[in-house]
């Protein structure tokens, strides 16, 4: 259990727990009962409103008190406090620059004492990082690299406390994308404030892989000059997954491991006999379509093949790398990625590592006090992610393990599962995860260590296929028995 004291985007859904608790208040939720409840923080707290609300889980109706706090310079936390509460605690992460907040009615459909934050601003395009032209704030780019989460956890344990005269048993992260760059940075800086963390599809790498996002654009821009359309960009997906589906042993429509398929987009280069530009690619879009599954190499990793390129491929540019760029990196509000190229992305990409990565990067692989105090992490990302590339989260993993002495003692503590045709966070073409946070809480609680996870598919002929989701670094392997939209038929190997 943590200490109650000391400082997507998709959400996932937030199981109930094995064992429900069922504790009742002890305050009634009216902002004249919290008057006496004192707040401890690195700043003044300001309870802003206390008031009654309900959660719907199965068309019933779930009532909670939710708890409104304000901690200078602007960071908004939300608490809320089911009626019926389970004794534990979940902070939610957020996405992108956040900027926004809601209440945690997922936690509380689960039973938990549910928090959220707007990470200390409004907006949602980075402007936030800058004070004035050629100034950062500081203060704010804190507040939302770490700080903000942090009190979420402090804070949230001492309204539950004051709520409930009781302590939660057992505190847990659960985000993605930023949210799960949150969770990793809680347990790399705070490593007593989560007994769990569950990372989802994790910006780790945010000075990186943001810097690369601009990539495909530059790409466009050089190779064919203008952006590619969708359709073709489409066209060298489909036609990348029907060249590299079956290396796995298995025709599914999704690529198990891109980084085994080197599909060349020249290969749909039309000829003269081509049937016309709806089924094949100009020369030029067709390099600038294979420079972007490479990357900016050896700054970092491209798409992978199998992943759908017009999010970061589009007709504009994806307004938060042009963020980081503009509000993070030069304090130019004017700034245009027009200016960047394939001789100066190098200095780009080492500018942005400069400003961003001693704040935000979030890459430290040594969780080995996060380790020591108990706590467990389960990392999971899509390999069709088309906005984090997810040979990022391999790479960091990797790191983890070398650190903490290999991966069987790394398992021991944090386990990375990777999920074939899945887009960020949720969606694509592959079988989609489930029970993450279930296999997480049992894992706390209950010491059972996930070794394969479900992952579940509905197909066009109402069937359903199930998949196991393999720790890495092993993949799912079909038997060569039954049907391959069984679970069963499936085994973890490397």
């Amino acid at each position: 259990m943590r200490k109650l004291a000391g400082l997507g985007v998709m959400v996932l859904a937030v199981a109930a727990s094995v064992a429900q608790a069922q504790i009742k208040p002890a305050l009634a939720c009216e902002r004249t009962a919290f008057q006496g409840v004192k707040l401890q923080a690195d700043a003044p707290v300001t309870i802003v409103d206390v008031a009654p609300s309900e959660a719907v889980r199965d068309a019933q109706k779930l009532p909670y008190c939710l708890v409104k706090l304000s901690v200078p310079e602007a960071i908004n936390i939300w608490v809320g406090l089911p009626m019926e509460w389970n004794g534990r605690l979940v902070s939610i992460g957020g996405g992108g620059y956040v900027g926004r907040i809601g209440p945690p009615a997922l936690a509380i459909e689960g039973g938990y004492v549910g928090v959220t934050t707007d990470t200390g601003h409004t907006g949602t395009d980075g402007s936030f990082g800058m004070l004035a032209p050629g100034k950062p704030n500081r203060a704010l780019q804190v507040d939302f690299a770490y700080r903000s989460e942090h009190l979420m956890g402090v804070l949230g344990k001492q309204v539950a406390q004051a709520f409930y005269r009781k302590a939660p048993q057992y505190s847990y992260w659960n985000g993605c994308s930023t949210g799960g760059r949150q969770g990793l940075m809680m347990a790399q800086r705070f490593p007593d404030d989560y007994d769990g963390v569950l990372a989802g599809a994790p910006a780790i790498h945010w000075d990186r892989f943001q810097a690369a996002q601009l990539w495909p654009q530059i790409a466009m821009r050089v190779e064919n000059g203008a952006p590619v359309g969708k359709h073709n960009l489409d066209l060298a997906t489909r036609a990348a997954v029907a060249a590299c589906d079956a290396q796995d042993g298995v025709s599914d429509g999704i690529i198990n491991d891109p980084r085994s398929c080197s599909f060349d987009a020249k290969s749909l280069v039309c000829s003269a006999s081509s049937p016309g530009e709806q089924s094949c690619l100009t020369e030029k879009e067709a390099s600038a379509i294979d420079k972007i599954w490479a990357g900016p190499q050896p700054q970092w990793f491209g798409l992978t093949r199998g992943a759908v390129l017009n999010a970061l491929a589009g007709p504009d540019a994806f307004f938060i790398a042009m963020g980081q760029a503009r509000y993070w990196v030069y304090l130019n509000p004017e700034w245009d990625w027009r200016t960047l190229s394939y001789e100066n992305f190098g200095t780009f990409f080492n500018d942005t590592v400069k400003a961003v990565g001693p704040l935000i990067a979030t890459d430290n692989p040594d969780l080995g006090r996060f380790r020591r105090s108990g706590g467990k992490l389960i990392v999971w990302h899509g390999w069709s992610d088309q906005l984090i590339m997810p040979e990022g989260s391999i790479r960091y993993y990797d790191a983890v393990v070398k650190q903490s002495g290999g991966l069987a003692d790394t398992q021991r503590f944090a386990r990375l599962f990777m999920a074939p045709g899945v887009a960020h966070c949720a969606g694509g073409d592959g079988p989609q995860p489930r029970g993450l946070f279930e296999a997480l809480t049992k894992w706390v609680e209950q010491g059972e260590a996930p070794d394969r996870l479900q992952s579940v598919k509905s197909l066009p002929s109402g069937a359903t296929r199930t998949r196991p989701l393999c720790m890495y670094p092993t993949v799912a392997r079909w038997t060569g028995q039954g049907s391959t939209d069984e679970i069963d038929n499936f085994r973890c190997e490397r």
